[in-house]
């Protein structure tokens, strides 16, 4: 009896264990569950609210939104991941670790990351970036990020496809 009460409690365990962990799989904007772990290239990135001409604006804290267009972004099941900026005249290269979840807000679904340092745990960052998730399908992604330039708010548009 005492051998049955102790294999049940390690059966709940690990039941308990294994859907603790952050689900890779979101619904859609749309409804459809799909996994975002993998690979994603930012195929292009447009802008609504204003023409490109002149728009210079840096993201995340980091490069010019230009340089985003080609970078490749790694996302773990566990929430690690990283994304890589291509190297140019008016880019710095290289690989950017980050911690990422999809959190939802009064419905509407969010990517959300924070870029990580080398050696530093997530729980250490308070600061990050929270993207509207405006379509998700198993091949393609459209993040939103809304910005303030000149006293307007500009929404940058980034394409990614698997």
């Amino acid at each position: 009896m005492k051998r049955m009460k102790l294999l049940t409690a390690a059966s709940l365990s690990l039941v308990l264990f294994f859907t603790a962990c952050s689900p890779s799989k979101v619904a859609s904007p749309e409804g459809a569950k799909v996994d975002l772990k993998g690979t994603w290239t930012v195929s292009n990135i447009d802008l609504d609210g204003i023409s490109k001409t002149g728009f210079k604006v840096t993201v995340f804290d980091d490069a010019p939104y230009t340089c985003y267009v080609g970078s490749q972004w790694n996302l773990v099941p566990n929430g690690n991941g990283s994304y890589t900026v291509p190297a140019s005249a008016d880019c710095t290269g290289g690989q950017r670790n980050i911690f990422w979840s999809v959190q939802t807000i009064g419905g509407v679904k969010y990517f959300q990351f924070k870029n990580l340092g080398t050696g530093v745990k997530p729980k250490r960052v308070t600061d990050g970036y929270r993207l509207e998730m405006k379509s998700l399908t198993a091949n393609s992604m459209m993040l939103q990020s809304a910005v303030n330039f000149e006293g307007k708010t500009v929404y940058i548009n980034y394409s990614f496809t698997r």
